[in-house]
């Protein structure tokens, strides 16, 4: 999953009067944005409202069939609830949640062969529309999700395992009626076939492939249970219907989507019915504050609960008793950059790149860029040295996980030889990158400073090996169009981060190598001799023989080098001392908001 909101950095140099000046009255802005929420909802004297201040950027959908990234997945992860969720801290451990006990071998809701997955389902589920979950909903959830088969969104993960020849079958498509095409996306005959509705609370998934991370795979927001009722009174499973559900949302969670407003905010508020009991707060407002010395206004002045700081103003937290900080917990995110093996040339995006769609085709030319990155230095500044250089896809601490793969070490002596060796045909005449030079955009998400520094850090390092001829541009861009950029392959270098879906090797290495991975297609990398080895991974039940393939893998992708591993970080939570109940959980997206009170 794609994660936009990384902890920025502090912008550097000091801050001028009137750059305070500047701040303060953003400050107050915003607070009178939040006061104003409030008041709509009937003051704060009456309801417990939980302000977070985070980096500005829109969702790509707040869909769980479409959305694939951070900032509309915490919204789904609050509004929509799956059949079971992790167990507070742990991301190995799972506790029922629309289901009433998680599936093992142990309790007959697995079979031996460990194909075939039986849930029962909690009677007396209320959606936010006043409907009651039934089995109907879980096969619906699903079916509209592979229905339409998202190329950009994550259903592969469900797909792969589920519907026999997966990969065969492309994306959905609408006919000029607006309804969706029979002959597009995975057909209704397979999902009937393998998911079954036994009765109105059990429902039966039966597998393609016995893997054992199944019940981790459909806990991720893909697993999402929609109101069947809801989606059909606005469209159904049509392109209006699609459209429609791009921002409207009706779940069984503990918080309803109130209100999104796009660049600003977003108000969840109770769901007064909900199965476990209200929720502690009563309305939660998560606004876009682009500024991260606002944010620590806010969160100084307690305006916010919680805030978005960045590491490097630590300092300015640590002698304030009224906030906690909570620090140091491994996660399994991780940075890249991504080089486009296939760059559709776009004069308004990337006015400076002057190089052919398939310049990084050549490995000599990815080589020389993984090696002008110098990802210690960013780790050092930009974290704090709270983080390592990764060496590849799997994570530290992830099973799979091999340390003897080395990293990509900055050396401009190796940038300058290996686009010496990138050679190429020009005028009849044999030339090579460094001698001839090149024009090139690199991108990040505005409002994350930490990527921007990076691209800095990378802008630097390239234009050393000939600084005559190389010109890098580096580019802003707000976060729900980088990703229309990213899916239209216009971006010849790009920085992401990546979220885990589920705890398996498998959900790093298929959406980034394997040809009908999302990274994959995004950089137009094709390899299907990798393809099968990531296939055969996966389906592996023996861990011995398992983690040896993944370690192979890992050795092969070094040297193919399709991908710039930047930096894994731990996390870095700033809140206000009133505040209970956060959880960090490596595999949650963003906070989750039930268990929380003030």
């Amino acid at each position: 999953m794609e994660g936009s909101a990384d902890k920025p950095p502090a912008e550097a140099g000091g801050k001028s009067k009137m750059m305070i000046i500047a701040v303060v009255v953003v400050a107050i802005l915003v607070v009178a944005a939040i006061g104003a929420a409030l008041l709509m909802s009937g003051g704060e004297d009456e309801e417990k409202v939980l302000v977070v201040a985070t980096i500005d950027g829109n969702p790509e959908s707040l869909d769980p069939a479409v959305d694939y990234e951070t900032v509309g997945g915490e919204i789904i992860q609050n509004v929509y609830e799956t059949l079971m969720f992790y167990d507070g801290a742990s991301a190995a451990t799972l506790k029922p949640m629309l289901c009433t006990a998680v599936p093992t071998v142990a309790n007959g809701l697995i079979t031996d062969d460990g194909y075939t997955y039986t849930y029962n389902l909690r009677e007396g589920v209320m959606f936010h529309d006043g409907n009651e979950m039934t089995s109907e909903d879980v096969f619906y959830s699903f079916a509209r999700a592979l229905r339409l088969n998202d190329p950009h969104g994550p259903v592969w993960m469900v797909g792969e395992l589920l519907i026999p020849d997966y990969y065969d079958y492309d994306a959905g498509e609408y006919l000029a009626s607006g309804e969706m095409d029979p002959a597009t996306g995975v057909p209704m005959d397979a999902i009937y076939e393998h998911i079954w509705m036994k009765d109105d609370y059990t429902v039966q998934f039966n597998l393609t492939v016995a893997f054992p991370g199944w019940n981790y795979v459909i806990t991720f927001g893909v697993g999402s249970i929609i109101s069947k009722a809801f989606v059909e009174a606005n469209g159904g499973m049509t392109e209006d219907g699609y459209t429609y559900m791009f921002n409207h949302m009706c779940g069984t969670g503990a918080f309803y989507l109130e209100e999104f407003v796009s660049d600003t905010r977003f108000v969840m508020t109770k769901h007064e019915d909900y199965w476990q009991g209200e929720a502690n707060l009563d309305k939660v407002i998560i606004m876009q504050v682009p500024d991260p010395n606002t944010r620590l206004l806010m969160i100084k002045s307690g305006e916010a609960d919680v805030a978005s700081i960045p590491r490097t103003l630590r300092a300015t937290l640590d002698t304030d008793a009224n906030i906690r900080i909570i620090e140091g917990l491994p996660t399994f995110n991780i940075d890249f950059i991504g080089l486009n093996q296939n760059i559709k040339q776009n004069a308004t995006e990337a006015p400076n790149t002057n190089v052919p769609a398939d310049f990084f085709t050549d490995r000599n030319v990815r080589l020389a860029f993984a090696h002008a990155m110098n990802a210690s230095l960013l780790i050092e500044t930009q974290f704090n040295g709270a983080g390592i250089q990764p060496n590849g896809a799997i994570p530290k601490g992830l099973f799979g996980y091999d340390e003897d793969i080395p990293v990509y070490t900055h050396d401009l002596d190796l940038v300058k030889s290996y686009l010496e060796n990138a050679t190429f045909v020009k005028d009849n005449v044999t030339t090579n990158w460094l001698d001839e030079g090149f024009g090139l955009d690199i991108f990040y998400n505005t409002g994350n400073t930490v990527r921007q520094t990076a691209c800095e850090m990378f802008k630097d390092g390239l234009e050393a090996a000939n600084p005559d001829k190389i010109s890098i541009t580096v580019k802003g861009v707000e976060w729900a169009t980088y990703l229309e950029l990213r899916k239209g392959g216009a971006m010849p270098v790009l920085f992401l981060g990546w979220a885990p879906d589920y705890a398996d090797p498998n959900n790093y290495m298929q959406p980034f190598y394997h040809s009908a991975g999302t990274y994959a297609a995004t950089t137009s990398y094709v390899n299907h001799t990798i393809d099968a080895l990531i296939e055969e991974a996966a389906a592996e039940l023996d861990p011995e023989e398992r983690a040896t393939l993944y370690s192979e893998l890992s050795m092969i992708l070094y040297e193919e080098c399709v991908h710039i591993w930047t930096v894994q970080a731990t996390n870095f939570h700033v809140e206000r001392v009133t505040l209970e109940g956060y959880t960090f959980n490596p595999m949650y997206s963003g906070m989750y908001y039930y268990p929380m009170d003030k």
